[in-house]
This record gives structure tokens, C-alpha cells and sequence, in this order.
């Protein structure tokens, strides 16, 4: 991500983190597909003590229901500070960082799952690229990651209106099947995708993959 384009991002939701927190502080939204879809993630992750890794963690709100699915230690990473004050209240025990998806704070191997929920949807092709060369090298062999997404191609507009502010931001739409390949050929055996027609007042439909870090089975 350009250094502007990165700031605008962070910019923006440095604005409506307060707004976000009130207005999606759980998986309301989220339908049946997409919660049977973390449940699969969490299924596939392997027996480890290393954390599971929320990339792009906002407010905190998927860290509150992996947590509450028993998936423990947890870790955040997200590129707005004010996103992130809100998760450290919510998760005071959890390590959580400002970071650039494309650059993790983060050891090779070092996390046993990664939950990637709406947060390449700023990103270019290549630059979800470069993310999933990260995740990659971030997790241990086995370990699952799970992207979330507005599918389609090309680009939209976030508007912040629909967070009580107004302001406007930069989106891109990722095909599923694209996501799919991108993780396929860095190392990754995709094990679902899944697209979602548009409902409520979504204006595209929503996409997702579902995908295993290839190496060594994990030992039971």
C-alpha cells in the first residue's frame, strides 16, 4: 500500500473508531455461511501454543468471539491506533500492535491460525499478495487462515456515513477464486471458498477463503 494511500486508510478509521465500536460490537451482521466459516477455522487449527492471530482486528470484536469459542492465546495487529484502543480495552491481556499487513511484527512460524475478516478490502491484487507472502511466513506448517471480503473486481467507495461520519474511502473488490490462487501459489493448500450474494444493504456480494499452510502434518 502507498504511503498516502496507507495514511487515508488510517486516517479513516481513525475517524470512525469510536462510531465502529457502538455500531458492530459483535457478529450481528455476520450470517450463518460466515459463522459456519469460523467455525471451520477454528476446527482446522492445529494443537500448538502459539496465538491465533486476528490481522486487521479493528475494535476487538472477532477477538471477543474467538475467545469465546475457547481459542487461546490470542494476538491483533491493525493499522489504526484508535481501532486498536478500543480492542486493548476490550482484550487487556492480548497482544496487539499497529502494523502494516504487509510487514507483521511477527517471528516466522509463530502463530498457529490466522483470521484475516475484511481487512484486505483497502488492498490491490498485488498487494494482497504480498499479505498472504507474510501469513505465510508467519505461520507454523498446517496452520489455517481465514480472508473475508467484498467479492467482485475493480473498486468502490467506503462511506463513512454508514459509521455516523462523513468521510469517504478507497475500496477494492477481490474475487474469491482470485484470492484462492494467490494463496495456492504462495504455499497454501485452499481447502473452501465460498461467495455470498449481497443482502440488507450490502451493495456487493461477500467472499471468503479458506486455506491450510502446506508442510509437516500437525501432530495430535
Amino acid at each position: 500500500m502507498t504511503d498516502a494511500r496507507e495514511g487515508a486508510t488510517q486516517a479513516f478509521y481513525d475517524t470512525v473508531a469510536d462510531d465502529y465500536a457502538d455500531l458492530i460490537p459483535d457478529l450481528r451482521y455476520e450470517r450463518p455461511l460466515e459463522r459456519g466459516l469460523l467455525d471451520e477455522l477454528v476446527a482446522a487449527l492445529p494443537g500448538s501454543t502459539a496465538p491465533v492471530l486476528d490481522a486487521g482486528c479493528g475494535t476487538g470484536r472477532m477477538l471477543t468471539h474467538l475467545a469465546a469459542r475457547g481459542v487461546v492465546p490470542l494476538a491483533g495487529v491493525d493499522l489504526s491506533p484508535a481501532m486498536l484502543a478500543h480492542a486493548r480495552l476490550r482484550h487487556p491481556g492480548t497482544p496487539l500492535a499497529v502494523a502494516d499487513l504487509g510487514a507483521l511484527p511477527l517471528a516466522p512460524a509463530s502463530v498457529r491460525g490466522v483470521l484475516c475478516w475484511y481487512a484486505v478490502i483497502h488492498s490491490t491484487p498485488a498487494e494482497v499478495a504480498t499479505i498472504v507472502d507474510e501469513l505465510a511466513r508467519v505461520l507454523v506448517p498446517d496452520g489455517p487462515v481465514l480472508l473475508g471480503f467484498q467479492a467482485g473486481r475493480g473498486e468502490r467507495v467506503v462511506d463513512g456515513r454508514a459509521y455516523r461520519q462523513d468521510a469517504t474511502l478507497h475500496g477494492v473488490l477481490h474475487e474469491p477464486a482470485d484470492v484462492a490462487g494467490l494463496l495456492g501459489e504462495r504455499g497454501f493448500s485452499v481447502l473452501a471458498t465460498a461467495r455470498r450474494t449481497a443482502g440488507g444493504g450490502e451493495r456487493h456480494d461477500q467472499g471468503f477463503v479458506l486455506a491450510r499452510r502446506r508442510g509437516e502434518p500437525a501432530q495430535a
